[in-house]
């Protein structure tokens, strides 16, 4: 090898010397980089001069201003500091992998560079390699896809704005038709046939506006509308509250409905506990929904986790046992999803809209927590998920607590 009066290195092969192995790879790794599309130069290190490059490094970026050679590196770059950084950490021993804007003779391009310390094989100094792979395209491609993302968050956010913002003007009309329904089959007047008309329509009225309160609340619950209310309530009112309503339906079905509270769980926490309710009555819902024999158990403890409770919060621990269809580990990789239940013949033989445990996980997350599924297709399902709520300076444990409704 040698320097021209440039200061550029040539690297020259006599014939007669390529008798060896070695010769012949050196000859063949030179004939590469002379002929690969990845543009490789050679810096000094200290001096950020060019050396040397391959033709493939100086048709992309043209000639460079030799009346300047300490600035030949950071010419390279569209933004000053990012050769500054390189050099310093190649500079330190490091080897340095980044993407960065090169000036090419097209303009500034996305590259992905390797900059590592090597020794010249003419001068034995330690110098600069750096390879330079073009990603512009993948960048671009990156960038719409990234633009493409927000779109579609952007889309969705309003949807779920809208429909959070017409809550009140989609109930409004669901009421009077619920509150007049009731109101004419509180008559003396009607025929059987016409009560049972009546009937059928109130009937109708109350699950269609189940399926719009549950729209309505992951609408809220996407476009950030609902916050946590931290007020004082009693536990054991809040899970009476959760069961009222579902004892009718355990016992058209003659399912054993179980609730247990376990020693050492206070009574008067501080939370949201018309969430905690929503919650509630999802789980037990869904798993009186799934059961056909048996019965469903929800027993509230104290999480059995790492930390200690602080002096003025704890973890609690909920969970709803059913004896009902259960699901296979497929099937429950899909139950969050929106709209979507384990199975399409679910929906016809059961009915509901899927959004129930959509409900529950986002409603738990907001409280911090995260709902666990444990099922076996034929035996049932548990679900369970922990809060961290708050409790009074008092601290006394509820009594045992049992309910049992069949």
């Amino acid at each position: 090898g040698m320097r021209t009066p440039d200061r550029r290195q040539v690297m020259l092969f006599a014939a007669d010397s390529l008798g060896g192995d070695a010769d012949l790879a050196m000859l063949r790794g030179v004939e590469a980089l002379q002929h690969t599309a990845v543009r490789i130069a050679v810096f000094g290190l200290h001096t950020g001069e060019l050396l040397m490059r391959n033709p493939a490094a100086a048709l992309t970026f043209g000639d460079m201003p030799y009346a300047s050679p300490q600035t030949e590196f950071s010419r390279l770059f569209a933004h000053g500091n990012d050769s500054a950084s390189i050099l310093r950490r190649v500079q330190r021993g490091d080897t340095c992998r980044q993407d960065a804007e090169l000036q090419t003779l097209a303009g500034p391009r996305w590259h992905a560079l390797d900059a590592r310390p090597m020794r010249d094989p003419v001068t034995g100094d330690t110098v600069m390699l750096l390879n330079a792979h073009d990603i512009a395209d993948l960048k671009a491609s990156q960038a719409e896809l990234e633009a493409a993302r927000e779109a579609a968050e952007a889309a969705s956010h309003a949807k779920s704005s809208f429909l959070a913002n017409m809550s009140h003007e989609i109930r409004t009309p669901m009421n009077g038709v619920l509150g007049m329904t009731e109101l004419v089959l509180q008559s003396n007047d009607l025929t059987e046939r016409q009560r049972r008309f009546i009937g059928m329509a109130h009937e109708s009225a109350k699950g269609l506006m189940t399926i719009i309160n549950d729209l309505l609340d992951v609408a809220k619950i996407e476009a950030g509308r609902i916050v946590m209310d931290e007020q004082l309530f009693s536990l054991h009112d809040c899970l009476r509250e959760s069961l009222q309503p579902l004892l009718l339906q355990s016992h058209g079905k003659g399912i054993q409905l179980h609730a247990l509270v376990q020693p050492g769980v206070p009574d008067r926490l501080i939370g949201d506990a018309l969430r905690l309710r929503q919650i509630l009555i999802n789980l037990i819902g869904n798993a009186l929904k799934f059961t056909e024999r048996g019965e469903v158990r929800i027993e509230i403890s104290r999480a059995d986790a790492k930390v200690q409770d602080s002096a003025d919060q704890l973890r609690l621990r909920v969970a709803v046992t059913d004896t009902g269809i259960g699901m296979t580990r497929e099937q429950i990789g899909q139950i969050f999803d929106p709209f979507t239940q384990a199975d399409g013949s679910i929906t016809r033989r059961y009915g509901g809209t899927g959004l129930g445990l959509t409900i529950v996980q986002r409603l738990v997350g907001l409280m911090g927590g995260q709902v666990s599924v444990e099922s076996e297709p034929g035996v049932g399902s548990s679900f369970s998920f922990e809060i961290a709520l708050g409790w009074v300076a008092e601290r006394l444990a509820a009594p045992r607590i049992e309910a049992q409704a069949a």
